[in-house]
């Protein structure tokens, strides 16, 4: 688990500085939220001012992470959101307690994450036609760093993050898959992404462990180059993979495997 234990411990820093800034720092934390990008291009392009508490520095956040995942997919995902850490974390948790659990099924899986879709084109309509952040109370980085502050709804907003966190316990990275607008709005950026997960077919034993370890169910003892728009680059099937030179990381100009 060599590759989880640098992942955690970069995102266990990043965590620590989300979480510092929004209890103790100047800059508000939302600042960091890459997507605060997105819903900050209406009124940019149409009153040339930004949305509400969005600035230019999560238009910055956008334009890199977009960057990122077209070079690496969406690491960004899998190495740097607080929200994906904490999933994962509880997913570990709760795997102790309920190990036998069966991945949902492929088409249920496929169906749901269309919901993301759903979750961006929402976000963005009701931000631009309100001309402020009025989903805030739904946006489980700001219900948590903010500790349920201005903008949150009460008992909606207990109800929303009790079923992403409790989904995570039960699915692995269950806001991620259905629910969050920005892996939406990465989906076509990582498709390009040039660093890829790539199977050895030969030295390959076929044992599908790190088919089982991957946390969106991608099955990369499937294919050769993993292009599915879903990976993170987590390399959790590196780590699970029990040939030392059937998986690695390559720079692969291929879209589709």
């Amino acid at each position: 688990m060599k590759n989880r234990l640098v992942r955690y411990s970069i995102l266990s820093i990043l965590l620590a500085i989300v979480a510092y800034t929004a209890l103790w720092g100047k800059r508000s934390f939302e600042a960091w939220c890459p997507f605060g990008g997105m819903e900050s291009l209406w009124g940019l392009l149409s009153f040339g001012q930004f949305s509400c508490a969005t600035g230019p520095l999560n238009l910055s956040m956008l334009v890199a992470v977009i960057i990122l995942a077209l070079i690496a997919k969406k690491s960004f995902c899998g190495w740097v959101c607080p929200i994906g850490f904490i999933q994962e974390l509880i997913h570990q948790l709760s795997k102790r307690f309920m190990p036998n659990r069966k991945p949902l099924n492929t088409n249920l899986n496929s169906k749901l994450k269309s919901l993301r879709y759903v979750a961006l084109a929402a976000s963005l309509y009701f931000t631009y036609r309100a001309g402020e952040l009025i989903l805030r109370g739904y946006d489980p980085f700001y219900i948590i760093f903010s500790g349920f502050g201005h903008g949150t709804l009460g008992w909606v907003s207990i109800a929303m993050l009790v079923l992403i966190l409790g989904g995570a316990a039960f699915i692995p990275m269950f806001f991620c898959r259905y629910l969050c607008p920005l892996g939406a709005t990465l989906d076509p950026f990582s498709r390009l992404g040039l660093i890829k997960i790539a199977r050895n077919d030969k030295a390959c034993l076929s044992c599908g462990d790190c088919s089982t370890a991957c946390p969106h169910d991608l099955n990369p003892s499937h294919t050769t180059l993993m292009t599915h728009r879903d990976c993170t680059n987590c390399l959790e099937c590196l780590d699970a993979c029990r040939v030392s030179d059937c998986l690695s990381l390559k720079l692969n100009l291929r879209v589709k495997s």
